[in-house]
């Protein structure tokens, strides 16, 4: 990892500062324009979208879709009458940042837990331009804090100073304190408190710490609302390189040595292996994946993600 405190954990002023890449990356994460959404794919998406609510019954004019007429009003009136619909204004977003200490890793450029606040700060940043209600659940091994979704700068920048926070907790943490499944299933059960219906959810994580349990619950959440997975990798998880390493769980060590073939081919194997198995199950559900890595800055990776979903649209 560089020494470059920068690229390890973010100020307030570095979040604050990507308001700008809403306007030059041009994604969306609503479906105003579904080419350029994270959700547009060769999936099928279960994007709800801004809804329609009722607003009033009038007089049946010619052209007016029979679909819509409201037979109670006009068996009343004896004269027929259409519902009218108005387009739904807000689409609720909550973003689930994981800061467990997993995250706190990267082995060339930034760290995982550097990425997904960044991530996470665009996502409200966009969210707030389409004046949407957004909020976040934020967590570590030790403690969760929830911000309610809500339509505005203040509510933002208090869900950035605990990022910010957690993030410095990080940097203090012993390395050796080990995360568990339980913490991310309770994150996902107060989520799912929450966002009972209708709700976009962005969960950002390395997703290491997943259980049959959580992954049932990521499932149960996408029944009744849009949810896209942002999982954040570094290169040395799946590949650990030529020199040699001395690896630890915190009591116990083992020197790696990478002209060990076998002992190399059988760890890509293996991390392939779940990786795949998970996007796999998850992506059967209609669940989208937005891929980012700690090598290239945010918005070179944003930008060539909804690049390249542009022209796999085309």
């Amino acid at each position: 990892m560089k020494s470059n405190t920068n690229n390890i954990i973010p100020t307030l002023n570095d979040l604050l500062q990507l308001e700008y890449l809403v306007a030059s990356t041009g994604f969306s994460l609503l479906p105003k324009q579904l080419v350029h959404s994270v959700l547009a794919g060769k999936h099928a998406s279960k994007l709800r979208g801004r809804g329609l609510d009722f607003e009033e019954a009038r007089k049946y004019v010619a052209g007016d879709d029979i679909r819509n007429i409201d037979w109670r009003v006009t068996a009343r009136t004896r004269t027929t009458y259409t519902k009218v619909f108005t387009e739904e204004k807000e689409k609720p977003v909550l973003i689930i940042t994981d800061l467990t200490p997993s995250m706190f890793f990267g082995s060339k450029v930034y760290t995982k837990s550097y990425i997904a606040s960044q991530l996470a700060a665009i996502s409200a940043f966009k969210v707030l331009k389409n004046s949407d209600r957004v909020g976040g659940i934020i967590f570590n091994h030790k403690q969760t804090v929830t911000h309610a979704p809500k339509r505005n700068r203040k509510n933002i920048l208090q869900y950035f100073n605990t990022m910010v926070s957690f993030n410095k907790e990080l940097l203090n943490e012993n390395n050796n304190i080990e995360d568990k499944p339980e913490v991310f299933e309770k994150v996902l059960n107060k989520t799912i408190s929450i966002a009972t219906h209708d709700f976009l959810v962005i969960i950002i994580s390395d997703f290491i710490n997943t259980s049959a349990k959580t992954k049932k619950q990521i499932i149960h959440i996408s029944q009744h609302n849009d949810v896209i997975l942002c999982p954040i990798s570094d290169p040395m998880e799946s590949d650990l390189g030529s020199d040699k390493l001395v690896l630890s769980d915190g009591n116990l060590q083992f020197l790696w040595k990478e002209n060990n073939q076998k002992q190399t081919a059988n760890f890509k194997r293996q991390q392939n292996e779940y990786n795949q198995n998970f996007q796999k199950e998850i992506s059967r559900y209609g669940i989208p994946f937005m891929q980012l890595n700690t090598v290239e800055p945010i918005n070179l990776q944003l930008k060539n993600l909804f690049k390249n979903k542009l022209q796999k649209n085309r």
